[in-house]
């Protein structure tokens, strides 16, 4: 029975209610006191610590990192034109990392100095690092260079108790990476470079000197021009050696019948008379004065030691001696004489002969022309290599003093670009005397401690009646134990 009854009042229990805003409301009212000291606490720590902390200030600075000269790789020897190859990231990466450097820092805290800069260092110094040391660390907490992405802009800022030495670290550390970059940057080759000129341009001129001197020892004005005139010189002499050949290889056919015919041809015949040996002497002198005249003709043409007049002129003599002994037996009888045929075959075999003569002459000289002038081609073409070497030779050292004075030109204005500190960094904006501090930022840590200090308070009160385990309202005991409420007595914190 009771266990029934037990299960009886258990099942007819109600179901327990969910909070409300009011039992809320009442765990607020309840523990008011705690909320508020929590609250109070918070703001008046935050307020107090706002108010005394020292202010910090941000300067800044902006730098534009230009590709230009210092990115350009130019070798030390050969081709004159740079190989341009620019990576904007690592070109912007690489200046950071300059100015983040150690040397930089350091010069700009001894330029300030450590008593200015950082006077807590400077009274009370640490006993386990220099103050140097202990300022640069400072100093790079404080510090901050970044890429601005997508563009080749860094921006700087620097944080401190002080504005103007904030502003005066950032502009010194900008002057200071200037020449910084320029040190770096700056490659000093002009003495050597100018001496490099002057041992190609003395090279240069004494390859001239030995190519003047190698044209004027051989004669060679032109050396094309002269093997040109050598080679038609040639031809012109093939041409003659060919035709001259040509008229050799006639005569002797000729020669070879007439001295057939003359075999068949007595020498001596009878009853010639005086009128038919007379016409015989006026044919030989007939040919007299054609021999004559083409001596007349070849002299202006020969020198009187050519094989060409001395042929004519034996012809010559020979035809006058016959024409002396035919004048002297002629008489106006009857006689037995030479065969007038035999003797004109006699006459044609002997020009013929002369002829042959005059031409292999000829051929013989024209021969000794063509070794002549195939030795002197010979020596011009050995005479066009060493030429060909020393001009080579020339052309080299021209080129490479070409190339070395474009360098000293570059490298002039490149020391002359250094000392004047023409850098390819430029200054956006300088960084001016902050006038606000960045904190702290008093009425955005009070709102925050009024936020927090609210919440921390409401977080305490909920928690405390979560721990406290009692019951706010009456209405909730009686849910608990399934009785009806008859009365309720309102608490109070001071009655005993």
């Amino acid at each position: 029975m009771n266990s029934q009854s037990e299960q009886q009042v258990v099942t007819n229990q109600p179901a327990m209610p969910q909070v409300s805003i009011r039992d809320i409301l009442t765990i607020f009212f309840k523990h008011k006191r705690k909320i508020l000291g929590v609250f109070l606490g918070t703001v008046t720590l935050v307020t107090l610590g706002s108010f005394l902390l020292p202010p910090t200030y941000e300067a800044s600075s902006s730098l534009m990192v230009k590709m230009g000269r210092e990115h350009i790789y130019r070798p030390e020897v050969g081709s004159v034109n740079p190989s341009v190859s620019f990576d904007q990231e690592r070109v912007i990466e690489s200046e950071l990392q300059i100015i983040l450097s150690r040397d930089l820092m350091e010069q700009v805290i001894n330029a300030i100095g450590i008593e200015r800069m950082y006077p807590d260092i400077f009274d009370s110094p640490p006993s386990d690092i220099s103050m140097l040391e202990a300022s640069f660390i400072e100093m790079q907490d404080n510090f901050r260079a970044t890429g601005v992405k997508d563009s080749n802009v860094i921006n700087l800022s620097f944080q401190h108790t002080d504005p103007e030495v904030s502003a005066q670290s950032i502009n010194l550390l900008v002057e200071l990476l200037l020449e910084k970059h320029l040190e770096i940057f700056s490659n000093p080759q002009f003495n050597f470079l100018e001496k490099q000129v002057r041992d190609y341009q003395d090279r240069l001129n004494t390859e001239k000197i030995a190519l003047q001197d190698f044209k004027r020892l051989h004669g060679l004005s032109s050396l094309e021009e002269e093997r040109h005139l050598l080679l038609e010189q040639r031809r012109d002499l093939d041409v003659s050696h060919r035709k001259i050949k040509n008229e050799r290889d006639g005569l002797k056919s000729k020669l070879e019948s007439l001295e057939k015919q003359i075999s068949d041809i007595p020498a001596v015949i009878s009853s010639t008379s005086i009128s038919e040996r007379q016409k015989v002497i006026d044919e030989a002198k007939s040919n007299l004065l054609k021999l004559q005249l083409e001596e007349q003709n070849l002299s202006t043409r020969y020198k009187d030691t050519s094989r060409f007049l001395i042929n004519i002129r034996s012809e010559i003599q020979m035809i006058e001696k016959f024409i002396h002994d035919q004048e002297s037996i002629l008489t106006d009888r009857v006689t037995t004489e030479r065969n007038p045929v035999y003797q004109e075959l006699s006459i044609e075999i002997h020009k013929a002969k002369s002829e042959l003569r005059s031409l292999e002459s000829q051929a013989d000289a024209i021969t000794l022309q063509l070794k002549e002038l195939d030795a002197n081609l010979s020596k011009l073409d050995t005479l066009a290599k060493e030429l060909e070497e020393l001009q080579l030779q020339v052309e080299s050292a021209e080129k490479n003093y070409t190339m070395y004075l474009s360098k000293v030109e570059d490298a002039r204005v490149a020391e002359e670009m250094d000392h004047l500190k023409l850098a390819n960094i430029s200054v956006i904006q300088s960084a001016v005397v902050p006038a606000e501090p960045i904190r702290p930022k008093k009425a955005l840590n009070v709102l925050i401690a009024i936020i927090l200090g609210g919440a921390a308070g409401i977080c305490l009160a909920l928690l405390s009646e979560y721990f406290q385990g009692g019951y706010t309202r009456s209405e909730q005991a009686s849910h608990a134990l399934g009785l009806p409420t008859l009365t309720s007595v309102r608490y109070y914190h001071d009655l005993p």
